[in-house]
């Protein structure tokens, strides 16, 4: 019995996903892990959770049960491209202000939550970015058709809120970025990018747990198209780095916070990398390997452990 009246690791993750054979794994191991380490647990769903401040103070009920004792870590798990700050990030904020560590913190999530934040953070980094273009507002899509145009065609166009290789676009020319204007939805705003056209259908996404690279996977599209994304149907396989690369990783992930997080890297001729995105939520658990898993969950503990209080 790995359990106890107070639970000092709290795993918390969104319904949508909860059944996700990614999530069950993660949660299984972690759960897994905890019992062998003496670390108490409870898995915590969010919208179970309802915030209260009673008598001038923060509190927590779930499931109607009064919450006395408070975690100590918080593992966070919701799907990055649907968070919203008036719901999901205030529940994240409202256990940090309690106290508690989360990984990854709410402005972390928020630094990947939108394509175009995360290069606004990199920015004046020295982190190697395709150049970018975007706006404010739902509706000026069509306004940066002459805008972008020195980027050069062909262009990448990207929904700032997109996911799993949707709303991606690699436009010819203005007239199909005029098409794609009248053909996609605008309820987000979209990015203008210059394309890295050595990378077509292949980048490297890289998992950076606690400051450090501990996996990396060579992703490659199978039928042609620009995005490498295994829902996609591109192929996912273990790979080496180089060391510019993982530092570049580790660097990125330093920069937006993150104590865990997935780094996409596009590759260039001369063997060097730009950055393409940033995940909030994404775990190697395309790598099939179980030693890379136990790997993974090793160093997690790891740093699970380095945040406790004591």
């Amino acid at each position: 019995m790995c359990s106890s009246v107070a639970a000092k690791l709290w795993f918390l993750t969104d319904r949508r996903i909860r059944e996700d054979y990614p999530q069950k794994e993660i949660l299984r191991a972690l759960k897994a892990k905890c019992c062998e380490e003496e670390l108490d647990f409870r898995a915590v769903v969010m919208d179970e959770v309802v915030l209260t401040i009673e008598q001038g103070n923060l509190g927590l009920r779930i499931n109607g049960e009064l919450i006395t004792a408070y975690p100590q870590v918080v593992v966070v798990r919701v799907p990055t491209p649907w968070v919203q700050s008036d719901s999901d990030i205030t529940v994240l904020r409202h256990l940090e202000k309690m106290g508690c560590r989360l990984m990854n913190r709410p402005q972390a999530i928020l630094n990947c939550v939108n394509k175009f934040w995360t290069f606004q953070e990199l920015a004046g980094h020295g982190v190697p970015l395709p150049d970018t273009f975007s706006y404010g507002g739902h509706e000026n899509f069509a306004k940066m058709i002459d805008e972008a145009e020195v980027l050069e065609f062909p262009m990448v166009v990207k929904n700032t809120r997109g996911h799993r290789g949707k709303a991606v676009f690699l436009a010819r020319d203005k007239h199909h970025l005029a098409d794609l204007s009248h053909l996609i939805r605008h309820e987000a705003p979209y990015l203008f990018q210059k394309y890295v056209k050595e990378s077509h259908g292949r980048d490297v996404r890289v998992i950076v747990v606690g400051g450090r690279v501990v996996g990396t996977m060579l992703r490659c599209s199978t039928d042609g198209r620009m995005q490498s994304n295994c829902s996609l149907g591109g192929v996912g396989m273990m790979c080496s780095l180089s060391e510019q690369g993982k530092q570049l990783a580790i660097q990125v992930s330093n920069i937006l916070g993150m104590d865990v997080c997935g780094i996409d890297l596009l590759m260039k001729d001369d063997g060097s990398f730009c950055v393409c995105e940033a995940n909030a939520n994404k775990i190697c658990w395309n790598i099939r390997k179980t030693t890379k898993r136990l790997d993974f969950i090793k160093h997690f503990i790891r740093l699970l452990r380095r945040y406790r209080r004591h």
